[in-house]
């Protein structure tokens, strides 16, 4: 049984994220290119602008078969309580080739809870399993338990 850990990060939390359950699954990993500049004033506006009022991204397109998989991991920054848009465009995208899903965001202090019910209403479907990553969990990420429950429930899923 096949995962595949789709991905945004532009700080590189997201990614560091990614990598550690892409080496604890094991599964493959796709990180989503965003089309769109987020450095400088301009930058921040138009992020601002997206997330306020639920814009997708321009993204490139995903260069993988993801019907090869059982279960894709969507993993995403939260930005301002909100899911980032390069993931709300590719779920837009996607969202009607997505196999079982499972869920994991990043952030500072919370949001998760708002991001997961976003991705869930744009997926159109209930994950198998949530995760939430605040700051403080990167520091021992590897040895957290809700890392580990989240491995398990995506193994578990995968193995039926």
């Amino acid at each position: 049984m096949k995962i595949l850990i789709i991905y945004y990060s532009l700080s590189g939390i997201t990614k560091q994220t990614a990598d550690v359950l892409a080496a604890k699954l094991p599964a493959d990993k796709k990180r989503v290119k965003d089309q769109e500049k987020r450095t400088g004033i301009f930058g921040m506006m138009l992020t601002i602008y997206q997330i306020l009022l639920a814009k997708p991204s321009h993204i490139q397109t995903l260069k993988i078969d993801i019907s090869q998989y059982d279960l894709i991991i969507l993993g995403t920054p939260v930005w301002m309580m909100r899911l980032a848009s390069p993931m709300r465009a590719l779920i837009n995208q996607e969202k009607y080739r997505l196999p079982k899903v499972a869920f994991f965001c990043t952030e500072s202090s919370s949001g998760a809870t708002a991001v997961f019910r976003t991705m869930e209403e744009l997926c159109e479907t209930t994950p198998i399993a949530t995760l939430e990553i605040t700051q403080s969990d990167m520091a021992h990420l590897d040895d957290s338990k809700k890392l580990s429950d989240f491995l398990n429930t995506c193994q578990k899923a995968v193995s039926k």
